[in-house]
């Protein structure tokens, strides 16, 4: 399998340097990821289910799609692939904001600047064989199931906590 490589940025989402995406989990290295919210016409949510193969958080609900910002990528790019590699679409996305994420999972600290966009599509996507389910569910619904906090994956209900004003 191929290495992935991503920009290591300091506390203040400055590059750094570069180096492997196995590197940056074993070295607690601060990156960049993509956080995109997908919403239909009728104002619900798409949210995807992470396959068991997962090794991050496998079998939770997460956000439409998501992933890591490459070498030399900026925030968008990596929104605009990301939304394609995992859902087979193209959709205008819109730039919500940034927030820092810390999370502790299998005796690893990840730590990413998580960009957050918005993008409207309401016909049919495709998952990728990362993903193995799709809800689609108002604001409302997952402000009542994120209170069960084993079913989604912690990076969602931060950047839904972040940007859920935005998104009514």
């Amino acid at each position: 399998m191929e290495q992935e490589f991503l920009d290591i940025v300091n506390q203040k989402d400055n590059v750094i340097g570069q180096d492997t995406k196995e590197n940056k989990f074993k070295k607690g290295l601060i990156s960049r990821n993509v956080a995109i919210f997908i919403m239909d016409k009728n104002k619900k949510l798409l949210i995807t289910k992470r396959s068991s193969l997962k090794e991050s958080f496998p079998n939770r609900y997460d956000l439409a799609a998501c992933g890591n910002v490459k070498v030399g990528e900026s925030y968008e790019d990596a929104a605009y692939r990301e939304v394609m590699e995992e859902l087979g679409i193209h959709c205008d996305l819109k730039f919500l904001g940034k927030i820092f994420n810390v999370f502790k999972e299998n005796n690893k600290t990840i730590k990413y600047f998580t960009g957050i966009f918005l993008g409207h599509f309401s016909r049919k996507v495709k998952l990728s064989d990362e993903l193995v389910e799709l809800r689609r569910l108002s604001v409302e619904e997952v402000e009542e199931l994120i209170k069960n906090k084993k079913l989604f994956t912690p990076g969602f209900v931060n950047d839904f906590l972040f940007i859920k004003d935005k998104l009514k």
